[in-house]
């Protein structure tokens, strides 16, 4: 008998960012018609209760069962002076305006901004489909 396994891990290279490391290990069905804007090609859960602080972690969809998972934590503030969440808008883009008075804003494919010189980027975990589930976690 032969038992042939395969694991799709997906790396990715963090990138300068003010968010603390935060242990994270959770899952979420984007099948689960509760999570209706994830189920499509472009549409994003949010897990509330995780990441940094438990600022929460948005999940997007990017179709072909690819996912991305960032922290809602500002990237650029120093979290000890904003502890609130990155607001959402319905289309996904994140703004720190609960803390910056900015017009920077991230999207799935735009996850860093130059504030004074210095290129800030989301905190990024890895986003593994696993079954009907998809693993987010850093480790």
């Amino acid at each position: 008998m032969i038992l042939l396994t395969a694991c799709n891990k997906q790396e990715f290279n963090q990138q300068k960012t003010l968010v603390p490391y935060t242990a994270v290990n959770t899952t979420t069905n984007p099948f689960d018609p509760t999570f209706i804007s994830n189920t499509g090609v472009g549409g994003y859960t949010i897990i509330t209760g995780q990441g940094y602080n438990a600022n929460g972690i948005i999940v997007f969809n990017l179709g072909n069962n690819y996912f991305l998972a960032f922290d809602l934590t500002c990237p650029y503030i120093d979290p000890e002076e904003c502890t609130a969440s990155m607001s959402v808008n319905t289309s996904g883009k994140m703004s720190c305006d609960n803390c910056a008075n900015d017009d920077i804003s991230f999207t799935q494919y735009n996850t860093s901004a130059t504030v004074n010189g210095q290129t800030y980027s989301l905190r990024q975990y890895s986003a593994i489909l696993e079954g009907n589930a998809v693993r987010i976690t850093n480790f």
